[in-house]
């Protein structure tokens, strides 16, 4: 047991002590580079963020048709999204994203209008 007391003292000691051990100057010294020759760095626009983002909307708002109000604004979510991929390289899922999103966006808006004529009555689709 004395020997744990004994180690853990050392411990805290040893922490305490060595603490600021290294040389503290209180000047600070700044060199300032100039370069003519910088090159800015160039990003890579390779990743199918928007194309993603699209297809992805296009997916939600095609599951959601049964509310056509809900699924007319993803879906033109979607279309904005893969509008904004086709300046992409990878845009091949924007444009995917795009026309699926485009006919989904016209199918559910002629539902909700077509339930928004009607007084949002299905009896009255009928006759």
């Amino acid at each position: 047991m004395k020997k744990i007391v004994l180690l853990i003292v050392a411990f805290i000691v040893f922490a305490n002590v060595s603490y600021a051990s290294f040389p503290i100057t209180e000047t600070q010294q700044t060199e300032i580079v100039e370069t003519n020759n910088a090159e800015l760095p160039t990003y890579k626009s390779g990743n199918p963020t928007w194309g993603i983002l699209s297809l992805v909307c296009a997916l939600l708002s095609l599951m959601l048709i049964l509310n056509p109000l809900v699924a007319t604004i993803i879906a033109l979510l979607g279309v904005v999204f893969g509008a904004i991929g086709f300046n992409k390289k990878l845009k091949g899922l924007a444009i995917t994203g795009f026309i699926l999103s485009l006919i989904i966006f016209l199918v559910s808006a002629f539902l909700a209008f077509v339930i928004f004529a009607f007084g949002g009555d299905p009896t009255k689709l009928g006759g």
